[in-house]
């Protein structure tokens, strides 16, 4: 399926008129939110192939942390990832201000949420980049990351009410993309094996970003949501830091172990700001989490 023929797809919601629009003394012209999507994903392609053709000389950043001196490479791949990072939630922001909902200055400052699952796909999407081996590869990667930020960008303006046609299937993608950047994630900085206080904060501040979109949708308090959102990073920074010692796990079983814990921690999560956690879903996901733990001990090793 082409972009032009997706853009053009019934599923997707037709941009609408706020219900009581401000009389400027013209006519409201209304905003086609798909231009706005097809401007920045073919930017944020563009912007990514670029990364990797340009130079930068490392800047060495020197500090101590923890009683230990800490060296911090300023490399072009990190100045890359922070100016992508800074470019996709822009990008978020003006699709996302193009909803009615938001047609109400007072609350376009609440968007906020919305800007973490591009952000972290841009992260990882950086990182990932250098990583294949042939041109033909980089290009496939540039396209596939093109998609995945169009996708998901649909299906962020698809959920900013419960009620829009397509909600449910948008939510959907949204989790998958979600939980399929964070296993990315996981297995890339825990193949590293990097300092825990460089590859620690990594993981924190992007499964921060990737907890913030799966707990968006299950409250309308955002401060709640960026507060558990970032108690799930600290708790994944902490468990990269205790992983990082044992040396004799496979990438693969690291991995799947981080994404579990990163599972548990966001589902337990959403019960609770529904308020829907007791005893027995607690108990679910511990019989959830044994079972995951036996099949990781039995299958991850032959792959990894």
């Amino acid at each position: 399926m082409t972009i032009r023929e997706l853009l053009s797809s019934n599923w997707l919601p037709r941009p609408q008129q706020p219900k009581n629009p401000v009389w400027t003394g013209a006519a409201p012209v209304p905003v086609d939110y798909r231009d706005r999507i097809s401007v920045v994903t073919w930017l944020f392609v563009f912007a990514l192939g670029v990364s990797i053709l340009y130079t930068l000389p490392t800047t060495m950043i020197t500090l101590r942390a923890l009683g230990s001196p800490v060296s911090i490479a300023l490399t072009k791949t990190l100045v890359a990832a922070i100016v992508l990072a800074l470019y996709a939630a822009a990008g978020v922001e003006s699709v996302i201000s193009a909803h009615p909902r938001f047609a109400n200055p007072a609350q376009r400052g609440w968007t906020w949420p919305f800007w973490a699952l591009p952000m972290a796909l841009a992260i990882i999407a950086v990182y990932v980049l250098p990583l294949a081996p042939t041109r033909p590869i980089q290009v496939l990667v540039l396209l596939a990351s093109g998609t995945l930020l169009m996708l998901a960008l649909f299906s962020l303006y698809t959920t900013v009410e419960r009620g829009q046609t397509g909600f449910r299937r948008a939510r959907l993608i949204l989790d998958a993309l979600s939980y399929g950047a964070a296993l990315v994630l996981f297995l890339f900085v825990y193949q590293t094996r990097t300092r825990s206080l460089l590859s620690g904060t990594l993981i924190a501040l992007t499964a921060t970003l990737l907890a913030i979109e799966l707990l968006r949708s299950t409250t309308d308090r955002p401060l709640t949501v960026l507060t558990y959102g970032a108690i799930t990073g600290m708790i994944l920074g902490q468990v990269t830091w205790a992983l990082n010692y044992w040396w004799t796990m496979s990438n693969l079983t690291g991995g799947l172990l981080m994404l579990l814990i990163f599972y548990i921690i966001v589902g337990i999560a959403q019960h609770g700001l529904q308020e829907h956690l007791n005893q027995r879903i607690l108990l679910e996901f511990a019989l959830f989490a044994l079972v995951a733990l036996v099949l990781i001990a039995v299958v991850a090793p032959r792959f990894g």
